[in-house]
């Protein structure tokens, strides 16, 4: 029974590890129109290992979602549905990297930049992959109707986790150039936004995976949004009290202004925990 037990263990992780392959191979044929990511990793580029890091482990975390659900009748069954939620994932994963190089940090031309070794803004993809990978893991998990279902649950919280971003970023640089201190490879403004991605996509977790008594899709999407509001709310509020109390030395403005990178970290850190306890407890 316990080398059935491993078996099974041993079968979902070939799976996963043969996913990752696959996605490998597809970033690469992805990147090949800037630069070849094979001879740029073995370089020590580490803004493009860090976008390669971030799909990986996204990936894997989006994969949670199918080894937590429930499970099919035999093992080959559930193989065979893990794989294709993994299929999807993959999806998810690419789509994100199409979205991130446009909208997350407009103006950047990201491949160029990752080519560059930029890791400003390899740090902020890192972020968005596994802000993906926890919204793809909800999505699966939560999942009441099937592929579609997870696909309608992963847009709508991609869709608020950019709309999100995008106001941040508007707010941000009445006081500081943001996007373009990313673009110029400013570490402390990458830190920031990635913590910023992954703690935004914590909360949406948690508004994708809640409990639910609504009937109709209209009430589903109120209930939706209203978890999303309430847990940004919260979470907003302990980020003026962590800027306040954290760090006391500094201000979030002289952290992205005069790119301290320690003090960024430390917050983003914070930021990323208080979201996570949001998540799991509150939520």
């Amino acid at each position: 029974m316990i080398l059935q037990q491993y078996g099974i263990y041993f079968s979902y992780a070939a799976l996963c590890f043969l996913l990752m392959v696959i996605l490998k191979y597809l970033l690469n044929f992805r990147a090949n129109k800037v630069y070849s990511a094979e001879a740029e990793l073995s370089g020590g580029n580490i803004a493009v290992g860090l976008r390669r890091s971030g799909a990986q482990l996204g990936l894997a975390i989006a994969l949670l979602g199918a080894l937590s659900g429930s499970s099919a009748e035999t093992l080959v069954s559930d193989l065979l549905l893990t794989a294709g939620y993994g299929a999807l994932a993959i999806g998810f994963i690419l789509s994100t990297l199409y979205i991130a190089d446009r909208a997350v940090l407009p103006g950047v031309r990201n491949l160029e930049e990752l080519k560059n070794n930029n890791i400003a803004v390899g740090i902020v993809e890192f972020g968005m992959l596994i802000a993906t990978g926890i919204i793809a893991y909800a999505s699966i998990l939560g999942e009441q109707g099937g592929v579609l279902s997870s696909v309608v649950h992963f847009a709508a919280g991609q869709a608020i986790l950019i709309l999100l971003t995008l106001v941040f970023e508007k707010v941000v640089t009445r006081k500081v150039a943001f996007i373009p201190a990313i673009a110029a490879g400013e570490i402390a403004s990458g830190i920031y936004l990635s913590g910023k991605l992954i703690a935004y996509s914590l909360i949406l977790k948690s508004a994708i995976i809640g409990e639910t008594h609504a009937i109709t899709v209209t009430d589903k999407a109120m209930e939706f949004l209203t978890f999303a509001f309430v847990g940004m709310l919260f979470l907003y509020m302990f980020e003026l009290l962590l800027d306040k109390f954290i760090i006391t030395s500094t201000t979030v403005t002289e952290i992205l202004s005069d790119n301290k990178i320690v003090q960024s970290l430390q917050l983003s850190a914070c930021k990323v925990g208080i979201a996570l306890i949001l998540s799991a407890g509150i939520l």
